[in-house]
């Protein structure tokens, strides 16, 4: 199970890397912004990223994931009830798999390209093997 957190950690890890970067103005891997909205927001009419904090704030989030994913295979020890841990486990397991899986229902969601492109070729696959990653350590728990 360490090799399931441990590879958790490291795409989110990763990932929030990219988002610390976005949100002090780096546009990587886009040549400039817009692109940089188009590619990983992919909502019609936005030119500008969130704000420095709301872009912060994510890649803190991805960084709190990927320790509970770390905790949750014993790699980590946290002063806090167990049942936090297997609650963490639960709930991040259900919002990954919702989000990867939403993108292939037969529902009609409004993106521009590249991001409608990418998100089905590459962000919602990932997101749907960390959402099978965090079900594996939580079935390991109970």
């Amino acid at each position: 199970m360490a090799l399931v957190a441990g590879l958790i950690f490291v795409v989110l890890a990763a990932t929030a890397l990219l988002h610390v970067a976005w949100a002090f103005g780096a546009t990587w891997p886009a040549k400039d912004e817009q692109a940089l909205v188009n590619a990983v927001l992919g909502v019609e009419g936005a030119s500008k990223i969130p704000s420095p904090g709301l872009t912060l704030a994510v890649a803190g989030g991805m960084i709190a994931a990927g320790v509970i994913a770390l905790w949750g295979a014993g790699v980590v020890s946290l002063p806090l009830p167990d049942w936090i841990c297997t609650t963490g486990l639960a709930v991040l397991a259900v919002i990954f798999l919702l989000r990867g899986v939403v993108t292939y229902l037969p529902v009609p969601m409004p993106a521009v390209q590249p991001f409608y492109r990418l998100n089905h070729l590459y962000y919602s696959p990932l997101i749907l093997a960390i959402g099978a990653g965090y079900l594996v350590l939580l079935t390991t728990r109970l």
